[in-house]
């Protein structure tokens, strides 16, 4: 069931613009205005999604539709968080990313790196305060701290969306959570994205 609670998140495209700059995406109907407007094919040397595994030298990055593609890095690559030139060692797992890259000698090599937020998701065991402990697909816990600034979407429907509240939050809700973690591996929630059944 969670799996569909969090299809059903992904479908409305709550989290597609927040992952990536922070900012609500706009509603779908804005982009429906021109359907005799033909979609420009996915560019042949960008990549994007989750990245599962972070070296000093490679990255590896999990597309659902692609599967996973490992990139090396050079003295020229160049990774960007929130508009700022960023080093290599703050790329973090479960970050979701964009990767400009070059094939050359059978290796892929990174050119520009652009990090959008870390998410985590899965479905809430309990609220306990500003905590929220939820486990993940993988059967991982993840306690998520929540504080004034953070935002709740409540997701309605497929594309329907709405501001929501901690209060809406409990045991068996379904969730997508965009922030960072701290040093003690809690996760800084700064916008929560949530389906209740």
């Amino acid at each position: 069931m969670i799996g569909k609670v969090l299809a059903g998140i992904a479908t409305a495209g709550a989290l597609a613009g927040v992952l990536a700059t922070g900012a609500l995406a706009a509603p779908a109907a804005t982009t429906a205005a021109s359907p005799a407007k033909t979609q420009r094919p996915a560019a042949k040397d960008l990549f994007g999604g989750t990245v599962t595994a972070i070296t000093a030298t490679q990255v590896t990055v999990k597309n659902a539709k692609a599967g996973s593609k490992t990139f090396l890095s050079t003295d020229k690559t160049v990774v960007i968080i929130n508009g700022r030139i960023a080093r290599w060692s703050e790329i973090e797992l479960n970050s979701h990313v964009m990767v400009r890259y070059e094939e050359r000698g059978g290796k892929t090599y990174a050119h520009r790196v652009h990090i959008g937020r870390v998410h985590v998701a899965g479905k809430v065991e309990n609220v306990n305060g500003n905590v929220i402990t939820i486990r993940t697909r993988d059967g991982k816990q993840v306690r998520l701290t929540v504080n004034s600034d953070t935002k709740y979407l409540k997701v309605t429907g497929k594309k329907q969306r709405e501001a929501g509240l901690l209060s809406d939050i409990h045991a068996g809700t379904g969730l997508i959570a965009a922030g960072s973690y701290d040093a003690s591996h809690n996760f800084d929630a700064s916008l929560v994205a949530y389906r209740n059944k």
